[in-house]
């Protein structure tokens, strides 16, 4: 039952999709919130309430230029609750918009690479230069989010779409150019000593030299996460696929295996940092669905993870 709700977009599904991101959001609001925060929790509420929006709208456009059967919107459901397994102790804003600005620009990205040789080249030069945008956006807020670009070049080089110069001038000018303006009009206004940080500034994170995992056993709802993740990689490793897409699946788990290891190195861990994580396990678990398309083995999937939200998560925690 739970399968047909989310097998097409409804105002019911719609519905539970935003009354779970609202409790995600209320959770947060309740938290130690950094960097930027209002003495109204309502304020506070609504703006992580519209960046977890942005995110699963972002997630959603992913799906959209995937050449797999994305019919179904078990997205919708799957991302608050993937969200509600991380423990979060205390909210830096930045943390939440950075993956935003990602993710939005990833999509942009995909929907470049699967559209680029069957629309004009005006078009396509837009979707890249929104997608290097977006992720340049991120990079306001912390300088080494100008690193993610090397995921998009990554994929383009390593795609059969031909590259010309007017594309690689893209990922240079747009960075340099945002960098310029937004410095400066910060600047004006005195507060551009809350933009253009390093890691290393946050007061709540620290980088050890120990590679430490044990955040993830520690959180049994988090393990059964990473445990269905696992399994999705052995469908995705079968699945019959084109070379552009599956040169940007591989590309995403590069990017998942990259974050995975900086977050092992921190300490501590404000549980905030897994945002950067939730989209490719949003994505990979997804191909679950692909294995076996009866609405039985979709309930399943749905309902053990339901519960594992309610036991690990709520009653148990």
């Amino acid at each position: 039952m739970i399968a047909k709700l989310f097998k097409l977009n409804s105002y019911v599904s719609l519905t539970v999709t935003g009354l779970l991101l609202s409790l995600v959001a209320y959770n947060y609001s309740n938290l130690t919130i950094t960097w930027l925060s209002f003495q109204e929790k309502s304020l506070n509420f609504l703006l992580i309430l519209a960046t977890l929006i942005i995110t699963i709208r972002a997630i959603g456009r992913v799906f959209q230029f995937v050449r797999i059967d994305t019919s179904s919107k078990y997205y919708m459901l799957m991302y608050p609750l993937i969200l509600l397994t991380f423990p979060v102790e205390s909210v830096d804003l930045r943390l939440l918009l950075c993956p935003a600005f990602f993710f939005s620009g990833w999509s942009f990205f995909r929907q470049y690479i699967e559209n680029k040789n069957s629309i004009s080249s005006k078009r396509s030069m837009v979707l890249l230069f929104d997608s290097v945008l977006l992720v340049s956006l991120s990079s306001i807020l912390f300088v080494e989010h100008l690193l993610l670009l090397l995921f998009l070049i990554a994929g383009l080089v390593f795609s059969k779409k031909s590259i010309n110069l007017k594309e690689l001038g893209v990922f240079i000018i747009i960075p340099i150019l945002l960098f310029f303006a937004t410095y400066n009009i910060f600047l004006l206004f005195d507060i551009n000593g809350l933009f253009f940080s390093s890691f290393s500034s946050l007061k709540i994170l620290s980088f050890s030299n120990q590679f430490n995992l044990s955040f993830i056993y520690h959180s049994p709802a988090l393990l059964y996460i990473f445990f269905l993740f696992i399994i999705s990689l052995l469908i995705l490793f079968r699945k019959k696929a084109s070379y552009d897409v599956q040169t940007l699946d591989y590309d995403g788990l590069f990017y998942f295996g990259t974050v995975l290891s900086v977050i092992a190195f921190v300490n501590p861990q404000s549980g905030l940092e897994l945002h950067y994580l939730s989209l490719p396990l949003t994505y990979y678990i997804y191909h679950l669905f692909l294995w076996k398309k009866g609405g039985y083995f979709a309930n399943f999937i749905l309902i053990s993870l339901i519960i594992n939200v309610l036991l690990f998560t709520f009653v148990l925690n």
